[in-house]
């Protein structure tokens, strides 16, 4: 079993404990953060989020296609080159710790550079994600 995990997905509703009573969870925004891929970088080039926090990344590539591969933690995707659109992933990170971010399709001379960091930190008593 992986130690650190982030769980990456949609909420989903939460019947409560009464029959024919549904409790919808409250509103949690996801907070977006803008990725950019090219030219053998990513930036940010460090992303910070909270324990528990919902995060919604916004990867767009400046040049050609890119990978986008948060390592341990199940996230893969593939950045469309230029103006072909962006990938998003959604993720709770669940447990502290740092997770490596790279390019996980050859793009060049320079792809085996070309990395970023995830840092989840822990949520403090009282903190509200």
């Amino acid at each position: 079993m992986v130690k650190h995990m982030l769980v990456v997905g949609v909420l989903l509703v939460v019947a409560a404990s009464t029959p024919g009573a549904v409790r919808r969870p409250q509103s949690q925004h996801a907070r977006v953060v803008e990725v950019t891929a090219q030219r053998f970088e990513f930036w940010p080039s460090e992303i910070r989020v909270r324990e528990g926090e919902l995060v919604e990344l916004r990867i767009r590539s400046d040049d050609t296609m890119h990978g986008f591969r948060i390592a341990g933690a199940g996230v893969s995707l593939i950045v469309p080159k230029r103006g072909k659109g962006d990938a998003v992933a959604t993720l709770s990170g669940t447990s502290p710790g740092r997770y490596t971010i790279e390019c996980s399709r050859m793009c060049g001379a320079g792809h085996n550079f070309m990395r970023a960091t995830l840092i989840v930190e822990p949520s403090r008593a009282g903190d509200t994600p």
